[in-house]
């Protein structure tokens, strides 16, 4: 891509299909975004542990069997895994970034706690063994397009125990609209999550009222090198109710939504995410 290229862009961008997919799954940018994950100073890449560990303590309120099993889609560096794996659960995360699953390894045998890493994208994610609870958290379910989602979940039921739980926190649909009608901005960086060059990062985002999406387009510009690269981000809106009828269609018996002192979000996602709970 030149810089004509940024001219001749559609406008709007096309829900999942305006520039590549962000690369979550190569190993430098993975690493890249490993530092944010691990960061104690924002929550915007995983949450800060103090709010984590609230969150933990109701999983573990719910097994009272220490010796449950637990599975972790998209766990990033397995800080709630870790977590868990220490009160004696037995745990396994799955994450397409290679950065985030050797980190959580290399802690994992560090700490000589029971948590099993699979490198794989959660949405072909397969496994013999059965979970007495299943997590998918911060909103990452609406980065997916309906169908895969629909398979996430119908998955993630098989997988399930029978009594089994299913937690699943996702974005408000005003929240998906909030971003997606959010003005576009110039940012310039010497170094950053998308080059570690000097460029400029220009964002627009755009909400499409028919489909409900919100698709945000990343362009870099590296100052040096003259490169332009192509990014794109797109999540899916749902009403509450469009919510409960696909946990329902999954196979869940029941659902519930759960209060924030049940499942504290953090302050930055207070009235953004929300967390229901499914039993199979």
């Amino acid at each position: 891509m030149n810089l004509l290229d940024i001219n001749r862009r559609s406008i709007p961008a096309l829900p999942w299909d305006s520039g590549e997919k962000i690369p979550w799954n190569n190993p430098e940018f993975s690493q890249r975004m490993l530092e944010n994950h691990l960061s104690q100073q924002h929550d915007w890449a995983s949450r800060r542990l103090v709010v984590i560990q609230r969150q933990v303590e109701w999983i573990s309120q719910q097994l009272p069997d220490k010796q449950a099993k637990i599975l972790d889609l998209g766990c990033g560096p397995g800080l709630y895994t870790g977590m868990l794996a220490k009160l004696g659960y037995h745990c396994v995360g799955v994450d397409f970034s290679p950065a985030s699953i050797a980190y959580a390894t290399e802690q994992a045998k560090k700490q000589q706690i029971n948590v099993e890493y699979v490198l794989a994208d959660i949405r072909d994610y397969q496994s013999d063994q059965k979970f007495d609870l299943i997590m998918l958290t911060f909103g990452e379910f609406n980065v997916f397009t309906a169908s895969d989602a629909e398979q996430i979940l119908a998955n993630a039921t098989w997988l399930l125990n029978d009594h089994g739980i299913l937690v699943v926190e996702v974005h408000t649909y005003d929240e998906v609209r909030r971003q997606g009608e959010s003005l576009s901005s110039w940012q310039s960086h010497e170094t950053g999550l998308f080059s570690t060059s000097p460029h400029l990062l220009l964002q627009e985002n755009y909400w499409d009222e028919q489909q409900a999406t919100a698709t945000t387009r990343y362009l870099i510009i590296e100052t040096q090198q003259g490169n332009v690269l192509e990014y794109g981000s797109t999540m899916q809106a749902y009403t509450e109710s469009q919510y409960l009828s696909m946990l329902e269609h999954c196979g869940l018996k029941m659902t519930r939504q759960l209060t924030p002192e049940q499942w504290p979000v953090g302050e930055t996602f207070t009235d953004k995410l929300i967390v229901y709970v499914g039993y199979k």
